[in-house]
């Protein structure tokens, strides 16, 4: 078997991969794809994370959404699945969009994808008012995204918000403000986080 980011022929399994769940990453790539939980600090929530925004998850995040490598969607929640159904168990997951210009570049939804492995079912409604895409914005035009999404799922008891990554926090507000007034308990949940966001 290859390592479906490096390429390296995987000579040897670990024992759980063996046993349990055959892992897409070689050992040596799943060393580096480290998980650091984190709890982020985002002022009226707080948010998990599991990576640091480090240039190897950056480079396979980017493998897997810009250059449309599909396969690679398991190897962020290959040792995480499980908690993540237990620790949410009953919840929705609501997916932070993308812009509509970047799922049509894609042809499809990277988060969707990632979190496909999980046995909580997705909650639709959730829209931006204007397409804004962050990548190269500067702070300020990146706070624009505080207002910019509109909820229409329904009134939910529990929902788990879901976003790839937190850099400045404004999506995740901007998501959690739209969707509060119908929902009982929201939970925030990153895969990758920045080191210049607040954590204890």
């Amino acid at each position: 078997m290859k390592c479906l980011y490096c390429g390296k022929f995987v000579e040897k399994q670990t024992l759980r991969s063996v046993l349990l769940k055959s892992d897409s990453l070689c050992p040596e790539c799943r060393k580096g794809l480290k998980v650091q939980r984190k709890i982020i600090d985002l002022g009226e929530f707080k948010a998990e994370s599991f990576f640091d925004y480090d240039s190897l998850f950056r480079s396979i995040l980017l493998q897997y959404k810009e250059c449309h490598d599909e396969a690679l969607k398991d190897v962020f929640l290959y040792d995480l699945s499980d908690y993540i159904d237990l620790r949410y168990h009953g919840y929705g997951l609501l997916f932070v969009p993308s812009s509509e210009k970047k799922r049509k570049e894609r042809g499809f939804d990277h988060l969707e994808g990632i979190f496909s492995s999980l046995h909580l079912k997705k909650i639709d409604g959730l829209r931006m008012k204007e397409e804004l895409c962050q990548e190269g914005k500067d702070m300020k035009e990146r706070g624009r995204m505080m207002n910019n999404y509109i909820y229409e799922g329904g009134y939910h008891d529990k929902i788990l918000i879901v976003d790839d990554m937190i850099t400045t926090g404004s999506s995740l507000r901007g998501v959690y403000h739209s969707v509060c007034p119908y929902v009982k308990n929201t939970k925030v949940l990153s895969l990758a986080y920045k080191n210049n966001a607040l954590h204890y």
